[in-house]
């Protein structure tokens, strides 16, 4: 027969064993847990890696977009700067000349000219007469003020050379 002793040995080995087999599942538990973190930090991750490498490449091209349209700006101020160099030296160079060649088409009694970085009417004057005072003529058979800012590529009327300018 079973005393009472026997009886709470085999109580505590079988709490024992139950203990242990729970002790097991608890500890796959909290390894898959830990493998399930782990994926969804990882998965995270990268979905943190790849928005960001996105926002650069945008970037990337914005300040693309921005060189250029500097570049842009820096060949019309030194377009610019050459015109007023010349303006102040009385100079042409062979490059101008042809620049102006290209934007001349003969029209009855005016050559038309498509206005370049830099132009004003006192600038586009000179270059047809060699002096500023026809500037008003320019503006007046265009129906513009002489104090008027010209725009990139707009088209004017260039009276023939009067004949005292000759």
């Amino acid at each position: 027969m079973l005393n009472m002793t026997d009886i709470e040995n085999i109580n505590l080995n079988e709490i024992e064993e139950s203990n242990n087999k729970k002790n097991k599942q608890f500890g796959w538990q909290i390894f898959a847990f830990s493998a399930m973190l782990l994926a969804i930090i990882s998965l995270i991750g990268l979905w943190y890696v790849n928005n960001e490498r996105l926002f650069l490449i945008i970037d990337n091209n914005k300040l693309k977009l921005e060189v250029k349209t500097l570049k842009e700006q820096i060949a019309t101020l030194k377009n610019i700067d050459n015109n007023n160099v010349q303006k102040s030296t009385g100079e042409k160079n062979e490059q101008s000349d042809s620049k102006q060649l290209e934007s001349k088409q003969t029209e009855g009694n005016y050559t038309m000219y498509e206005v370049k970085p830099g132009d004003s009417l006192t600038s586009i004057s000179i270059a047809f007469y060699g002096t500023e005072i026809y500037a008003s003529k320019i503006a007046e058979l265009n129906g513009i003020s002489p104090e008027s800012f010209l725009q990139l590529g707009q088209k004017l009327k260039i009276p023939d050379k009067p004949k005292e300018a000759n």
